[in-house]
């Protein structure tokens, strides 16, 4: 927190004394019910209620959201703690939280102060999805916005308080219409089509619907994911923690290799169960856990999953310290500085994808049955896979080309 900056609480925290490690501790202590609602989880395609309470009543939802406004305003290596320790428990779950929490951070960012007063107002209850692509168009008028469009893969939003979402924005100026995000409080409609994709089925990645709802015009943001530099934007003189003038898609990424993190060490939780409880095929029967090469798989595996944590742990630090830098007066949060930081995730994401899939298959057909966890680890990291921010040759060669100062084709 900025020291020029003196914060009035307008909304006050639930847990005033509470600290990171509290909320760390609070998803390490939840894991073995999210583990045990699983199934239950994904035959819902979101998370139960009780799911859902347990995590309003440690104040997850309010990790990244500004003091100010009834938040616990922690720092991301907090925030993606508290995440991969959920995601150990149930991946769907620790998805659908995450994209759901963090997005209080992009309108603590990138929205007017009146804005954010009413959105996080009047008890600081908020809970956003955003799908970024701007698949929905919001027309100036002189009462607001006319908001229409179709979303999909909300993540989060069948616990969300408002809906927040890329959009093609129109002044009505006779300029082209410029990519954006729109703020919708209310009326938008959640359609039943979430569950049928290979993994992560409990994350609540349903499509959105809005028709011609009417939004205040300080509920629209003329900041899309790329280039955009905010760190003089309103969060800053607002709230004066350089958290919330960062860029959007390393922002992304930490969220999403948060969660894989996760899944990987769930992964290796489980193939230790497998291996101590199960013994070998052959005589002399034994544990498998006494066979050298399971021994191997769960050393290797771990230090995956390891070294993925810690990579995204030290970019969501880097992501707080690049954008203090600008604040400071220094070099900005640049573009170039996204991407880096964006590609190194990835990188992370990999490492995280391949510890699950080095001990599947040394964990026997058996575990790869319906209602199987090892099953479902391997079905989320598939599916993660296929997500474009997980594309990393793709974003890779995007990177190269801005370092080499080679226009894009």
């Amino acid at each position: 927190m900025s020291e020029t900056v003196e914060v009035t609480v307008e909304i006050p925290q639930p847990e005033p004394g509470l600290t990171p490690e509290d909320l760390v501790r609070r998803a390490r202590e939840l894991q073995s019910s999210l583990r045990d609602r699983q199934d239950q989880t994904e035959l819902l395609t979101g998370m139960p209620d009780d799911t859902h309470k347990a995590f309003l009543e440690a104040g997850f939802y309010r990790t990244l959201q500004p003091r100010r406004f009834g938040g616990y305003e922690f720092s991301l290596r907090t925030f993606s703690r508290m995440v991969t320790e959920v995601a150990r428990g149930c991946p769907s779950s620790g998805w659908n939280l995450c994209l759901a929490a963090s997005h209080s951070l992009v309108v603590a960012g990138r929205f007017p102060e009146q804005t954010q007063r009413e959105v996080f107002g009047p008890s600081g209850d908020f809970r956003a999805p955003l799908p970024v692509s701007p698949t929905g168009t919001a027309v100036r008028t002189p009462e607001g916005y006319l908001v229409n469009g179709r979303w999909d893969y909300a993540s989060g939003v069948n616990v969300s308080t408002h809906f927040l979402g890329g959009a093609l924005i129109n002044d009505g100026e006779g300029a082209p219409p410029l990519p954006g995000m729109v703020l919708v409080p209310s009326d938008w409609q959640v359609l039943d089509n979430w569950g049928e994709i290979l993994g992560f089925r409990g994350s609540g990645s349903n499509s959105v619907v809005v028709e011609n709802v009417l939004v205040p015009h300080g509920y629209v943001s003329k900041t899309h994911i790329e280039a955009v530099d905010v760190a003089d934007g309103p969060g800053v003189g607002l709230h004066g923690n350089p958290m919330y003038a960062g860029q959007m898609a390393s922002f992304f990424n930490i969220q999403l290799v948060s969660i894989l993190a996760g899944v990987a060490w769930a992964a290796i939780d489980e193939y230790q169960r497998i291996i101590t409880t199960k013994k070998t095929h052959t005589p002399p029967f034994h544990p498998r856990s006494h066979e050298p090469e399971h021994q191997r798989n769960l050393g290797l595996a771990m230090g995956l999953a390891d070294a993925a944590q810690r990579i995204i742990l030290s970019i969501a630090d880097d992501y707080t310290g690049y954008a203090a830098r600008g604040m400071q007066g220094g070099e900005p949060f640049s573009y170039l500085d996204d991407q880096s930081l964006s590609v190194t995730a990835r990188q992370a994401g990999q490492l995280a994808c391949q510890a699950v899939e080095r001990l599947v298959p040394a964990s026997g057909s058996s575990t790869l049955a319906n209602g199987e966890r090892m099953q479902r680890y391997l079905r989320d990291v598939a599916t993660y896979k296929s997500h474009l921010n997980a594309q990393y040759g793709m974003w890779a060669t995007d990177y190269g080309r801005s370092v080499l100062g080679v226009e894009t084709p």
